[in-house]
């Protein structure tokens, strides 16, 4: 018996290629590769659309990690109950683990944030819970976070990432 083609099995899916919808957590989402459009069993990749000075509504994946990485912009995760800022900019990736707290954040008020996004929910958005008694104190902590860390600001700060096992790295991201 042949065995199976593994091209068959692949799957290539364009933003062009999906609507887009609004998520659960107020963000566009073109939700790319799911179990819905490619079989995926275990992951998910989508991409997130934020306007200018836009922000998402508190929320947290009850039992999916995440990992975005910016693709355009510079965005602030505030993360946790407690709203902490967590900046990153394009090119930088972000981990967040599931069940905890977050609102994402464009800096700016000008250009519209692109990132890729990646779960560990085949189906995308399956398990995202909407954290509405945080609203207002995101939005405190969305302008603040503007203030201090948006392009506009004239603050700059540095990326000293440090690979496990590794040397540092020294990696200067201007806002």
């Amino acid at each position: 018996m042949p065995s199976p083609d593994p091209t068959s099995m692949v799957s290539v899916v364009s933003p062009r290629m999906v609507s887009p919808v609004v998520g659960p957590q107020g963000q566009e989402l073109y939700s790319c590769v799911t179990a819905a459009n490619s079989g995926a069993t275990g992951i998910s990749a989508g991409m997130v659309v934020m306007p200018p000075g836009g922000i998402s509504r508190p929320h947290l994946h009850a039992h999916s990690e995440i990992i975005v990485c910016c693709v355009a912009g510079a965005a602030v995760t505030l993360v946790g109950p407690e709203l902490r800022p967590v900046p990153h900019a394009a090119g930088e990736f972000i981990h967040i683990p599931a069940g905890v707290v977050h609102v994402a954040v464009n800096l700016s008020s000008a250009a519209t944030l692109v990132a890729i996004e990646m779960r560990t929910d085949p189906m995308f958005n399956e398990d995202v819970v909407v954290l509405p008694d945080l609203a207002e104190a995101a939005a405190a902590a969305a302008n603040l976070a503007r203030r201090d860390f948006a392009p506009s600001s004239g603050s700059a700060f540095w990326r000293v990432p440090t690979p496990r096992g590794g040397a540092p790295v020294a990696e200067a991201v201007a806002r």
